[in-house]
């Protein structure tokens, strides 16, 4: 259960959403169902409207890839029935020669690895590490020369600078910048500053034009030291590198081939080995020419492209003679199984939840949020005070006599002082049976019930109902026991004059109480009944049927 919407006691109306399911999968059912009815109803459209442009050209595509399929397969069969050409003959035995080198190559490098090293191998390995130890050892001493030289240039640099920034007529912004932050070697603006400054057409002071020439010399003296530097360190770099490469060799040498490098050159002999068997085969191949099974299976490939090629040209003319009714009504009535699809989705999801079927009062509810329930599950109990139905249990012999639509009253257990109306609304044929005797059950509906009565019947009351099977307006009745049956008759004894006479009657309809004189007594005729303690009996005079209980089925 997804959610409950009434508790007890509410007053719920026809239509009124009671509870719901959980609707997560039948919201997705119903979203599948109507993209599943859209793409119907735009294939529809399409087959009506008949085919795009961009259908055509991709049916124009389809024929031309078939086409082409068709023509390689064409030429692959052609080339095997004609053999294999000098030049194909010619790469298929350089395929074989590579592949015998590349077999002695893998098994030369495995012998090496397993052998190891030999004397002149691991010399040639000790010689090269002391050359490079040697070659570091000479790298270190330029480095060292290279940072002293580096240190005097910069002494001479500084120098010039001081020289230069207390010569009359110098340049005080370079002099500011430096002043500010000391930052050697001089940049190329400022050198070239110091140049426009002592140009001869300035006509420079010449201690200026000295001192600057010793800035720049020194600037330029200064940059060559870091060069000078920054080579050196490069090559005690290039040097260490070599010293490293040049022991790692000599101390594999020495170590030997661990099993790992072993079992990787035993894997490349293998894959050479497989590739010459493979290139020899094609060669064999070739020189033997094409196989029957080569040959039907080309033949095969020849003939499903042309499968494909008519296959293609059929749907592109399909596509331009547009689509036949047939097409159209097939694709219609998918239209219409998606609609349904769809109608039946959305009644699913409808089912989903709980509607109220009348309006009426909750009076249970057995269920609850997150409950797992069936279709067995009572969920919510409605009461319906205006609309209340009473059972009615019927004998053997009353059975027959009991129609829908017959009206009648009942008196409630539990309301002695009021009649109630009633309705009969079905009568079940499916026998009882209870210590051998036998009853049927049937409906009725109350009719008239007043809602604002302080005393009302409720649902569980007992009573007794009679119900009216037959009328007849206007009826001259006598009680039961006024009947007496002699033979094949039935009489009646009516006092005349004082005299009791015995007459004979004809009956009608009768009930529990009375019974209707068709013939043989008037109105006004005095009727003698029996009497419980005295032989004269009761005089009772005979009219027209009192208004009372009606009469019938008790």
């Amino acid at each position: 259960m997804s959610s409950v919407g009434v508790e007890l006691g509410d007053e719920v109306k026809t239509d009124q959403e009671l509870a719901s399911l959980e609707s997560d999968a039948l919201e997705n059912q119903l979203a599948t169902a109507e993209a599943n009815l859209l793409s119907a109803r735009i294939r529809l459209q399409q087959i009506q409207e008949g085919a795009s442009t961009a259908e055509l050209a991709a049916a124009d595509k389809a024929v031309v890839s078939a086409q082409a399929a068709l023509d390689t397969a064409t030429n692959d069969l052609d080339d095997l029935l004609e053999g294999a050409s000098d030049a194909e003959m010619a790469v298929a035995e350089e395929m074989v020669r590579s592949a015998e080198s590349a077999l002695l190559a893998a098994q030369d490098n495995l012998r090496k690895l397993r052998e190891g090293a030999s004397d002149a191998e691991l010399a040639a390995a000790q010689a090269n590490v002391a050359i490079a130890e040697a070659n570091l050892t000479s790298a270190k001493g330029l480095q060292t020369s290279a940072m002293a030289g580096v240190q005097s240039a910069e002494a001479v640099l500084q120098n010039a600078v001081n020289t230069y920034c207390n010569t009359h007529d110098h340049l005080f912004d370079i002099c500011d910048d430096l002043a500010d932050d000391f930052s050697i070697p001089l940049s190329n603006h400022q050198i070239n500053e110091l140049n426009d400054s002592i140009r001869p057409e300035e006509e420079p002071d010449p201690a200026l034009a000295a001192a600057t020439g010793a800035l720049i010399e020194a600037n330029s003296l200064y940059r060559n030291a870091l060069t000078a530097r920054s080579d050196a360190q490069a090559a005690v770099d290039a040097a260490e590198s070599a010293l490293a490469s040049a022991q790692e060799a000599l101390d594999t040498l020495e170590e030997g081939a661990d099993p790992e490098d072993i079992a990787t050159a035993e894997s490349a002999v293998t894959a050479a080995e497989q590739a010459l068997k493979a290139a020899e085969l094609q060669l064999d191949d070739l020189r033997e020419g094409a196989s029957d099974s080569a040959i039907a299976a080309a033949q095969g490939a020849v003939n499903t492209a042309q499968a494909n090629l008519t296959s293609a040209i059929e749907a592109k003319n399909d596509l331009l003679a547009g689509a036949d009714q047939e097409d159209i009504d097939l694709q219609t009535q998918q239209v219409q199984i998606a609609e349904l699809a769809v109608k039946q989705a959305r009644e699913n999801l409808e089912d989903a939840k709980l509607i109220a079927p009348f309006d009426g009062t909750v009076a249970a509810i057995n269920i609850d949020t997150g409950d797992l329930v069936t279709s067995a599950t009572p969920a919510i109990t409605l009461l319906t005070p205006d609309a209340l139905e009473v059972e009615l249990t019927l004998g053997e012999t009353d059975l027959p006599s009991i129609k829908v639509g017959q009206t009648g009253i009942i008196i409630f257990d539990a309301i002695q002082e009021k009649a109630y109306h009633l309705t009969v609304t079905s009568v079940g044929l499916a026998p009882s049976v209870e210590q051998g005797v036998v009853t049927y059950l049937a409906t009725a509906q109350l009719e008239d019930l007043e809602s604002e009565a302080d005393v009302r019947p409720a649902p569980g009351m007992s009573g007794a109902a009679v119900i009216v099977t037959e009328e007849k307006p206007d009826a001259l009745a006598v009680p039961n026991r006024a009947i007496r049956r002699q033979g094949q008759s039935y009489t009646v004894e009516v006092l005349v004059d004082g005299e009791v006479i015995t007459r004979v009657v004809l009956t009608g309809i009768s009930d529990t109480e009375n019974t209707e004189i068709v013939s043989g007594l008037e109105i006004g005729d005095l009727v003698v009944l029996p009497g419980s303690a005295s032989s004269e009996g009761t005089v009772e005079e005979t009219d027209e049927e009192a208004e009372e209980l009606p009469g019938g089925i008790r």
